[in-house]
């Protein structure tokens, strides 16, 4: 919905106000044109209903733009035709008068009226109820309760009209028609009321009080026009009065377009009220049939229509809502065992069908647990959302179970991870060549949306002899997600096989993740400091912070043990923001601390989980703001495999980074894409260039050192620093001057040192600096 909703939404306060101003307004005219006060301006009191209902029409309709018109046009015509039918009868004179055939002209008019808001009332409902089957079973219900109101109307309306023996026959035949209209407005407006959530809507019980003053105002007019009461006209025309101004309030109010809005609902039992409401229906025929026992038989012949109706449209509702309460026990067992998204089956569903294999009798007893993980699935989603990730999720399925034997089981257990249930094999060689099989057959790009997405999975086998007692589902599934990280640790788009030395990494990588959570609190985490040096001065121009782990009982585990299992958890976001104020912290003492170490810089790592983090950049200020130090003093660093996972997030967020002023590098350079394109679309300061690359200019390798001049020359082109990294002898520090290079680290200056360790290490380094190259040209001058 376009320029309508936007108008709801935007004041909806506002025409809440305008709801109840106008009630207030309008229910004080109708009281003072009750009572006779109004003189002259009582003939003003039914125009200017009218023309309120056709302002509120068109600021519903035309302004609001609701999702269907249709139902409220006709309700609007519907009070047109009785405003002109009313105005028409006052003006032949015919209320209370059945004498002529004139009385017949405001019935033509007003009795179209009640199709129109009948079928307006009836189209409300069906939008709501989307399901056919919804909408039977309101229509039934809703039919019931009329069919009771009908026999009440037949007896206390009808019969007297068409037993008036001072009227003409067609007259009472017009005036009888009354009754069965309004217990059509009672269907429809009951159809409506038993759609779900419809009683919560104010709208809805606006509309419905409009619907009880019209049935109301007719019972009214009937009772005057049989002679049975004798009522003032002011006073007969007030439930009408009403009924125009329940419907002013209903399309003013900003809920009415809920009214219209598809509800789909799983409940196809009637609620306790549908129960009740039938309940009543099935018993007032028959009550009237037994209070009523002097009844002509016409009477009584048209009572047992009713009851015979009645009893057929209850038995067959029961029928249906037996019906439904079967298929709604059969839809709860099968979301039970599967997969909402896919239809799959679920790991419940998977642990009964191993244990069922278990009981079979097959000479080739050998069964296999594939357990499938979608590699990079979260960049899917990150990339392009979940939707899309959803229907990629489908787009799997639908391969794995084309490409698996009939007999093999496909399920999926949760998020991006699917497995494969393989029976009777007769080798772990069979086992292998399924996985195979499956790890190739997403060679073959998957479609979702219209899009062709290039993705791998990692698959983990692990395999048993389903006569084995100790065999159980979850140590099947437990070992095959075991291989499956050894598949992913092995470099994505792979497929490992369990083995009892996995299960042991496993527990020391469990054991691992433990004590990392507490890590940081225990102050076991220490920050190493590795010095950057300049080529043209070979003074100190920064360090780049390090993490450590020293382990109370393991001693000092190196970072590439560590910081994938922090990434897989999350740690990295907390241990990541540690790192950079306590690095930015040390950086701030050292420049107010130490003599002669001018502006250097301190350059932190941040991972792929850190990047993706909603509150980096506002982390980054935070700490900047804390310390004091200005914002080009922090460099934050990220390798190039990080940046083109997803390069439109990254691009943004190095972008609201640069905003703040810190330096941005990207490490490893050379190792991944090492792209012009790429590079000139990141703003990015500097290049650090891998030390695969430094190591080869020792060995005289042309290549390598083609190579580091490559990268020079396309930094320099557009005005990006570059950093040579595990620059080791004086001679691979001479040869990246020479190439170019304005700085250089590595162990020739210093391997990486605690903080305490620093202020010996940069005296030493001042004491024995010299300039690498007398001139080394400065690019970023030039």
């Amino acid at each position: 919905m376009a320029g309508g909703d936007a108008d709801v939404k935007h004041s909806p306060t506002g025409d809440t106000r305008l709801v109840r101003w106008v009630l207030v307004l309008g229910v004080a005219w109708i009281a003072v044109y009750a009572s006779g006060l109004l003189g002259p301006l009582s003939e003003l009191t039914f125009p200017l209903f009218a023309l309120g209902a056709l302002a509120a029409s068109w600021y519903g309709v035309w302004r609001r733009r609701p999702a269907r018109r249709l139902p409220w046009l006709l309700i609007g015509a519907a009070m047109m035709l009785f405003l002109v039918g009313g105005a028409t009868r006052v003006a032949f004179g015919t209320l209370g008068n059945l004498s002529s055939h004139r009385s017949l002209v405001p019935d033509a008019i007003t009795i179209p009226g009640y199709l129109f808001i009948g079928f307006g009332l009836g189209g409300l409902a069906r939008a709501r109820l989307v399901s056919r089957e919804a909408r039977v079973d309101a229509m039934l219900d809703a039919t019931i309760s009329a069919l009771a109101v009908l026999a009440l109307a037949w007896i206390y309306l009808v019969a007297p009209a068409l037993n008036d023996s001072h009227a003409p026959e067609l007259v009472r035949l017009t005036l009888s028609c009354y009754p069965p209209l309004s217990v059509f407005l009672v269907a429809t407006t009951a159809e409506l009321a038993f759609s779900a959530g419809v009683r919560r809507i104010k709208a809805y019980s606006f509309l419905f009080a409009a619907a009880g003053f019209m049935l109301a105002g007719d019972v009214v007019y009937m009772l005057v026009d049989t002679h049975l009461v004798h009522i003032a006209q002011t006073f007969t025309d007030v439930p009408y009065a009403l009924a125009y101004l329940c419907f002013i309030a209903t399309i003013l109010h900003p809920s009415m377009l809920q009214l219209t809005e598809p509800t789909q609902t799983d409940e196809r039992t009637p609620t306790r009220g549908r129960l009740a409401i039938v309940a009543a229906a099935l018993g007032i025929p028959a009550l009237m049939t037994i209070v009523r026992s002097d009844s002509v038989t016409k009477d009584r012949w048209v009572l047992a229509a009713i009851i015979a109706s009645l009893t057929t449209l209850a038995i067959w509702r029961m029928f249906r809502a037996l019906r439904a309460h079967t298929r709604s026990e059969a839809r709860l067992a099968f979301q039970a065992t599967h997969d909402t998204l896919t239809g799959l089956p679920n790991r419940m569903y998977v642990h009964g069908y191993l244990d069922r294999l278990r009981q079979t009798d097959h000479e080739r007893t050998l069964v296999a647990v594939l357990f499938l993980d979608i590699d990079r699935f979260k960049l899917v989603n990150d990339s392009h959302g979940h939707g899309l990730g959803d229907e990629l999720l489908i787009a799997v399925a639908h391969r794995l179970q084309a490409v698996t034997r009939p007999e093999d089981l496909v399920a999926r257990i949760g998020g991006d991870e699917f497995i494969v249930v393989a029976g009777e094999l007769t080798s772990n060689t069979d086992a292998l060549e399924i996985a195979e099989r499956l790890r190739l057959s997403f060679a073959v790009p998957l479609s979702a949306r219209g899009m062709e997405l290039v993705s791998s999975v990692s698959i983990g086998v692990a395999t048993a002899d389903v006569r084995d007692p100790a065999m159980s589902a979850e140590s099947l599934i437990r070992d095959a997600d075991t291989a499956m990280y050894q598949a992913k640790e092995a470099g994505r788009d792979a497929v490992a096989v369990f083995d009892a030395t996995m299960r042991d990494r496993a527990a020391r990588r469990l054991a691992l993740e433990h004590d990392l959570r507490f890590a940081l609190e225990r102050e076991q985490l220490v920050l190493h400091y590795q010095p950057i040096i300049g080529v043209r001065d070979g003074r100190v121009v920064g360090f780049e912070a390090l993490l450590r782990w020293k382990h109370p009982s393991l001693g000092e585990i190196p970072p590439s043990a560590f910081i994938p299992v922090a990434e897989d958890t999350g740690l990295i976001v907390p241990i990541g923001l540690w790192v950079m104020r306590r690095a930015a912290s040390q950086l701030a003492a050292w420049r107010n601390e130490l003599a002669g170490i001018g502006d250097v810089y301190m350059a932190v790592n941040l991972s792929a989980r850190q990047l993706r983090e909603a509150r980096l950049s506002s982390g980054v200020h935070d700490i900047i703001d804390e310390t004091g130090l200005p914002p080009d003093a922090l460099q934050l660093e990220l390798t190039e495999s990080l940046l083109m996972e997803n390069p439109d997030m990254a691009s943004e967020v190095l972008g609201g980074l640069r905003r703040i002023g810190v330096k941005l590098a990207i490490d490893d350079f050379g190792t991944g894409y090492s792209s012009l394109a790429y590079l000139r679309r990141f703003p990015v300061d500097i290049v650090k260039i891998d030390r695969s690359f430094v190591d080869g200019l020792d060995r005289d390798d042309t290549s390598e050192e083609s190579l580091v001049a490559a990268i020079v020359a396309m930094a320099t082109a557009l005005r990006i620093g570059t950093t040579a990294e595990g620059v080791e002898t004086e001679r691979q520090a001479v040869r990246v001057g020479q190439l170019g290079c304005q700085t250089v680290q590595g162990y020739l200056y210093s391997r990486p040192v605690p903080a305490e360790a620093v202020p010996a290490t940069v005296a030493r380094l001042v004491e024995t600096r010299r300039p690498l190259l007398r001139a080394v040209p400065n690019p970023m001058t030039a």
